[in-house]
C-alpha cells in the first residue's frame, strides 16, 4: 500500500507540473493576444491625433477582441483553480462527468489536441468514490494518446455508459482507427492498477473502454490506509 502511495505522490506531482505548463502556456498566448490588440488600439489613436480618419468599426472590434480574450483568460483561471483543488483530498466522492469535463478543457490547451466531444448516455451519473488527482492524470494520458492517433483535426468521441449498478463505462473513441503505439504504458496499467479500473481495449479498432466502478476494493484498502495514517500521526502530536 505505501508503493501505491509513492506512486499517486510522484505521479501527482509529475502531472501537476505537466498540466500547469500548459496552462501558463494558455494564459502566455492570450496575454500575447490582448498586447497585440492593445498597440494596434495605439497606433490608431496615434494616426487619429494626426488628423485620419478613424473607422469606428477598428475601435469597436478591438474592444470585442479584448473583452473577448479576457474573459477566456477568466475562463482559463477559473479551470486552474478547480484543477488545483483536486488534491484537497486524495480519497473521495465525485461527479465522474464534471471530471472528465474538467480534465478534457486541461488537455485542450495542449497543441496537437483533438476535437472531443462528450456523450453521458443517463441523465443521472452516480458518485465514484475514488482518487480524484490520479483518476484526471489517468484520462489525460489517454487522451494524449487518442490525440496523437487522431491528429488536431480529427475529432475523439467520449461517452459514459452503464447497464449495471456497481460502475461505468467509459468508452474514448474516434470515426477513424485509433493507432495507439505504445499503449498501455507501464504508468498507465500500474494507474488503473492503483485505481481498481479495468481497461479493454480489444473491443474495436476505433475504441478503447475503461470500466470505472463507482466503489473499488483497492480504494478502500487505501482510504483505511490513509485514515490509520492519520490516527497515527495524530497520536504522536498528542
Amino acid at each position: 500500500m505505501n508503493d501505491a502511495m509513492n506512486f499517486i505522490n510522484l505521479e501527482g506531482l509529475k502531472f501537476f507540473g505537466k498540466v500547469n505548463a500548459s496552462i501558463s502556456h494558455e494564459l502566455k498566448n492570450i496575454l500575447a493576444i490582448i498586447s497585440e490588440t492593445a498597440g494596434l488600439l495605439n497606433d490608431l489613436t496615434d494616426l487619429a491625433k494626426q488628423g485620419k480618419d478613424l473607422k469606428l468599426s477598428l475601435l469597436e472590434g478591438c474592444s470585442e477582441s479584448i473583452a473577448e480574450d479576457i474573459q477566456r483568460g477568466f475562463t482559463t483561471i477559473k479551470q486552474m483553480n478547480r484543477f488545483a483543488h483536486s488534491v484537497d483530498a486524495p480519497i473521495k466522492e465525485i461527479d465522474l462527468l464534471e471530471t472528465l469535463e474538467l480534465t478534457v478543457k486541461l488537455s485542450g490547451f495542449l497543441s496537437f489536441a483533438s476535437k472531443v466531444q462528450i456523450k453521458n448516455s443517463y441523465k443521472e451519473t452516480k458518485s465514484i468514490l475514488t482518487c480524484p488527482f490520479l483518476l484526471q492524470n489517468l484520462i489525460y494520458q489517454i487522451l494524449i494518446f487518442t490525440y496523437e492517433s487522431a491528429g488536431p483535426d480529427g475529432e475523439i468521441h467520449i461517452r459514459l455508459n452503464s447497464q449495471k449498478n456497481d460502475g461505468t463505462h467509459l468508452i474514448f473513441s474516434s470515426p477513424t482507427q485509433l493507432i495507439l503505439k505504445g499503449f498501455p504504458t507501464q504508468k498507465i496499467r500500474k494507474t488503473i492498477d492503483v485505481l481498481g479500473i479495468r481497461l479493454n481495449i480489444n473491443a474495436s479498432p476505433h475504441e478503447l473502454d475503461i470500466w470505472i466502478p463507482y466503489v473499488s476494493n483497492k480504494i478502500l484498502i487505501l482510504a483505511k490506509k490513509l485514515q490509520m495514517d492519520s490516527y497515527t500521526e495524530n497520536d504522536e502530536k498528542d
